[in-house]
């Protein structure tokens, strides 16, 4: 095979890879969730978050919203950033705001059914396990270490992250509930496997009924203006990357591929019978011998790796699927779900941002304790639960 025809099949092995990913993927979990996460940065200010999560909250309230508040944000590490700085400047606790920094990319629902559907069940459901208590006990044991800032204003009420003060909402909480809601079941119920669309359509029928009516009653022109334009600005921030990304993906499976002396293009056949092309298996061949089973050594790796790459959200499932070759059983269940937890959340210039913004011993800890969560979570995993 002469150089010019290699580079053909390398890149098409990328198209190959990022069709792949725009087939099954986009319409069902990212069109929704960009809506949710326009939603989210629209209708939702900081001023909510910041009340909640202010230092003088009750602390079995802050941790809880923190932990469990990335569910319905389609984020990744680095749109999280400016949320969090502000959060911790303008006087939320260093507790609730890095277990908020940590779960936001990390267990936002698209994230999740991405995993569970992509990946396997199970392994989307321990995702979002042990990210919440990950979340918890990270920002406990940065509280514990190093104390509680006051993040109140003069007459008592939390700062907002614009400088003003928190307003209450201006709309009954059953419209904003009914406004989030619905979208998060439209994306549950799309997004799944489980259903055919015969099945899905009449669900989802009555959700888009609902969500019309609160927009066109309880919604001006204007904020309806501002959610499509944050819903666009999250699909050209993040959509582009994830295109990039997969193809990137599929590149490097190709060169895997020759590296072994196979063609990007040819036919693998596992040993559990499924045929693949080769660049979809290739980078799992290379690592099954660290990745191919849960070890200390296996799980603490996945954890560096996924601490290191910056990986935007719902790319670390094509990446552990095809390239660490998970959905091929080339991985082991305890080092992917290590990567799962580590690499949404943190990546080399995610560290630098927070690292201008909380201080070097905090960055210190808060990544040592994402990388050591991230080990001990895929041990207990991988070697206790999974088997079961």
């Amino acid at each position: 095979m002469t150089a010019v025809e290699l580079l053909v099949q390398v890149l098409r092995a990328g198209v190959d890879e990022t069709l792949s990913y725009l087939t099954l993927h986009v319409v069902t979990c990212l069109v929704p969730a960009f809506f949710i996460a326009g939603g989210i940065s629209a209708i939702l200010s900081d001023h909510f978050v910041t009340k909640y999560l202010s230092a003088d909250a009750p602390k079995l309230h802050a941790y809880t919203l923190a932990s469990v508040s990335g569910i319905a944000l389609a984020v990744c590490s680095c749109t999280i950033l400016p949320m969090f700085a502000g959060l911790y400047k303008k006087g939320a606790g260093i507790g609730p705001a890095t277990a908020f920094l940590f779960s936001g990319p990390a267990i936002n629902v698209l994230a999740v059914v991405f995993t569970a559907s992509a990946l396997s069940l199970p392994l989307g459901g321990a995702r979002a396990f042990f990210a919440v208590t990950m979340a918890g006990a990270i920002g406990l044991t940065m509280a514990a270490v190093f104390g509680e800032p006051e993040g109140e204003s003069p007459d008592g009420r939390p700062v907002a992250t614009d400088g003003g003060v928190v307003t209450e909402r201006d709309r009954p909480l059953w419209v904003t509930g009914g406004f989030f809601g619905s979208q998060v079941a439209i994306l549950l119920i799309a997004a799944t496997g489980l259903l055919t669309w015969t099945v899905k359509a009449p669900l989802l029928a009555p959700l888009f009924a609902v969500l019309g009516y609160l927009l066109w009653t309880q919604f001006d022109r204007s904020e309806i203006d501002a959610w499509l334009e944050e819903t666009w600005f999250f699909t050209k921030t993040i959509f582009p990357l994830l295109i990039a990304g997969t193809f990137v993906i599929g590149i490097i499976g190709a060169i895997a591929a020759i590296a072994q002396g196979m063609g990007p293009l040819a036919t693998v056949t596992t040993d559990a019978g499924e045929t693949f092309a080769a660049h979809q298996v290739a980078p799992g061949l290379l690592t099954q011998g660290i990745f191919g089973e849960t070890t200390v050594l296996s799980t603490a790796l996945g954890a560096v790796i996924g601490a290191i790459l910056y990986m935007p959200t719902l790319l670390e499932v094509p990446i552990i699927g095809s390239l660490f070759g998970y959905t091929n059983g080339l991985m082991a269940d305890g080092p992917a779900l290590a990567l799962l937890l580590a690499g949404p959340s943190l990546s080399l210039p995610n560290m630098l941002v927070i690292w201008k913004t909380i201080g070097t011993k905090r960055t210190a800890l808060y990544v040592a304790l994402v990388a050591s969560a991230a080990t001990i979570a895929g041990l207990i995993w991988g070697l206790i639960i999974a088997p079961i």
